[in-house]
């Protein structure tokens, strides 16, 4: 027991530097106000083949725009969430229509669930937007087995529909001062930081972070 808490003596004195210097940059608690605030997409593809990534694409299509329609007049990604949940038989639904237009039988999993993300840029009228690594509440779509490349985006601020620029300035504003600041500027290295911590705290919780 000894000889392996030794052994473990470097990875957490660095863990605990990298922690502190997180902490020290006030990042982590701006993060995980950025957690409670987003509400994200996760649409797992049945497999890397062609034909299934071409069919992830248009159950992405059509949801979405049936979810900007359901979470229309939500003030929080709570609320939104909620109206989603209501909602599940219709957004599998709609996620199988779209499968069985293109011939596919595969079945349909959706649920909303916290999710551990990698840091994700995305770019956008406004610029390129980054949210940090962490759990974030999310609506899960996993077509068939759920083992190809996956898709997700924003659902709370409304990102994931093509936008103008103005339009999307509105959906950040959804976000604190500290929450834009955090999104938008230049925060490599503590995302860096962010991202080792989701990677530990997933792999405590036994749980795989979506970077595929």
């Amino acid at each position: 027991m000894k000889r392996t808490i030794i052994r473990l003596l470097p990875v957490l004195a660095g863990f605990l530097l990298s922690m502190g210097l997180l902490f020290a940059a006030g990042t982590f608690s701006a993060c995980n106000q950025l957690y409670a605030d987003t509400l994200r997409l996760h649409i797992r593809a049945a497999s890397d083949d062609a034909d299934d990534q071409a069919r992830k694409l248009l159950v992405r299509d059509r949801l979405v725009t049936v979810t900007a329609e359901m979470t229309e007049g939500a003030e929080d990604a709570d609320e939104a969430a909620a109206m989603l949940a209501e909602n599940l038989p219709a957004l599998q639904a709609e996620a199988e229509a779209a499968l069985r237009s293109s011939g596919s039988e595969d079945a349909v999993e959706v649920e909303i669930c916290p999710q551990y993300f990698n840091t994700r840029r995305y770019e956008t009228g406004a610029g390129t937007l980054t949210l940090p690594a962490g759990k974030y509440e999310a609506l899960v779509v996993t077509i068939g087995e759920g083992q190809g490349h996956n898709w997700w985006c924003v659902l709370y601020p409304s990102l994931c529909l093509p936008a103008a620029e103005g339009q999307e300035n509105v959906a950040l504003s959804r976000y604190s001062g500290e929450e834009q600041q955090l999104v938008t500027g230049d925060y490599e290295v503590r995302f860096w930081l962010a991202e080792m911590w989701t990677r530990i705290a997933a792999w405590l919780d036994g749980e795989a972070v979506a970077n595929r």
